[in-house]
């Protein structure tokens, strides 16, 4: 990872490998482009992380390949909601919760054994314990897409106990 990225809030500031193990914990998260005129573009994924890397899998064709190919600089985030704060006035209201952002340069992986290896952990990762199932072949995987994304910053921030405004 090149660069570092601060977040304002030193006291919610998530060490790095509280966000790598959210990023591994997480099943959703939301990965975010910017067209080539500019505006973003947020889709919903599931993801597994190997080898420090963020994977997921699409279709062959689609916007969200089509823009990658053009601007391969993206982000993606994950988070998880611990729990509501309520108070006695709406602005006591508030949110513990971990996130985690990683920037990074997507790519599309080309190797069809690599490919299927990536498969395979995603479906391990989603799939119940106790359900089987076949696993992808090499060649089950020159079916989809797989895009894994070169991590180059990784930020999180926490909110998990009381902390004065």
């Amino acid at each position: 990872m090149e660069k570092r990225f601060t977040v304002r809030r030193d006291d919610r500031a998530m060490p790095r490998e509280d966000c790598w193990q959210l990023l591994n914990e997480t099943n959703v998260g939301r990965l975010g482009l910017c067209t080539p005129d500019g505006s973003p573009y947020i889709v919903p994924l599931n993801h597994v992380v190997c080898e420090n890397k963020i994977f997921f899998h699409c279709a062959r064709s689609g916007r969200k390949l089509d823009i990658i190919r053009q601007n391969p600089q993206v982000c993606y985030e994950v988070d998880s909601l611990l729990g509501i704060i309520t108070g006695i006035k709406a602005c006591n209201f508030g949110a513990y919760y971990r996130s985690a952002i990683a920037f990074g340069e997507a790519y599309e992986v080309i190797n069809p054994e690599e490919k299927a290896a990536v498969l395979n952990k995603l479906t391990a990762k989603n799939a119940s314990s106790c359900q089987s199932y076949l696993p992808v072949t090499p060649e089950d995987a020159t079916m989809v897409t797989v895009i894994g994304i070169k991590i180059k910053a990784l930020t999180g921030k926490s909110h998990s106990r009381c902390t004065p405004e």
